[in-house]
């Protein structure tokens, strides 16, 4: 047993669903499982009762729970006070980044700290923006780099990039040739929506303009690695930023897809900073790091570009 082993415990314990635990922990259902299969094997005690509806702890996970979380927490806090047994009192930050941040995003955001606070150590949360944006309310998270929009009292948001959307279809359908694609011309299609936790209020606004236009059938993918069964083989297309952070080469690897620019409606991914309001504060680390990320130059409005990964 590892503390990884814990890790995926308390995820599972905390969201009773074994697909959302795997979101928030940025991985697939399956290994999820058997990591946990893997802990009640070691423990010798059956730690949940699940059904194809429902998963619940047992008495020996209610008990495991409480324990799991003080030595997470004690193991967690282990770096800070090893630090500050050798080098003195130190002050440490804790910094969230959803499933969908460009790795450059998060080296720009986290460069721009460490050059305005060279004293705040941090920490990295990855996890699904909802869940971050909770932990970011609790106070469990200082500052969240999460997929924008969000409107929620009590929060201070600041965008640090900005990312064309583009439509991605198979090829070898009508679209071939093409430079660009207006939404209408996507009515007879099926689109895949994924991002319920990543993105939810861009979604729904992808979601109404597609209605719109004429686009009304649906289908729900759990996660984007799950997109390229569906859409290469042509039997819907999704939505996905089309820009130098290579998302859709990643994801559509080895297939053939076209990622065509918008037409007629300009679409964007943008990445916010958000922390809360009243932690700005002198003192407090989030001072620091919101002075840090509202210090980056605003970024500008992108103008969509076509890419394709045939």
């Amino acid at each position: 047993m590892d503390v990884w082993h814990l890790r995926y415990f308390i995820a599972v314990a905390e969201e009773l669903n074994f697909t959302r635990a795997a979101q928030r922990l940025n991985m697939s259902s399956s290994p999820l499982s058997r990591r946990i299969q893997d802990l009640e094997k070691e423990l010798g005690q059956q730690l949940f009762l699940r059904d194809h509806r429902t998963t619940c702890l047992t008495p020996a996970g209610e008990a495991l729970l409480p324990l799991a979380r003080d030595i997470i927490a004690r193991f967690d806090a282990l770096p800070a006070a090893l630090a500050s047994a050798v080098h003195g009192p130190s002050r440490t930050a804790t910094v969230g980044i959803g499933g969908e941040i460009p790795g450059a995003v998060r080296t720009r955001v986290l460069d721009a700290v460490d050059a305005a606070a060279p004293d705040l150590r941090i920490d990295i949360r990855p996890g699904a923006s909802r869940y971050l944006l909770n932990s970011v309310h609790a106070g469990e998270v200082d500052l969240a780099l999460v997929c924008g929009p969000v409107v929620e009292p009590g929060l201070s948001t600041h965008p640090v990039s900005r990312r064309p959307l583009g439509i991605v279809v198979a090829a070898g359908s009508a679209f071939d040739g093409r430079a660009s694609v207006r939404l209408e011309e996507l009515a007879q299609l099926t689109f895949a929506m994924y991002g319920q936790k990543d993105s939810p209020a861009l979604l729904r606004h992808v979601d109404g303009l597609l209605h719109d236009a004429g686009v009304h059938q649906r289908l729900t993918v759990e996660s984007p690695v799950g997109l390229p069964h569906v859409v290469s083989t042509g039997h819907a297309f999704t939505v996905m930023a089309n820009d130098e952070s290579g998302v859709v080469q990643r994801i559509f690897a080895d297939e053939k897809v076209l990622c065509l620019p918008i037409d007629g409606a300009h679409l964007e991914l943008t990445t916010l900073a958000v922390w809360r309001q009243d932690r700005e504060k002198q003192g407090d680390p989030v001072a620091d790091l919101a002075n840090a990320v509202t210090g980056l130059p605003l970024p500008k409005r992108t103008s969509p570009a076509m890419a394709g990964t045939e």
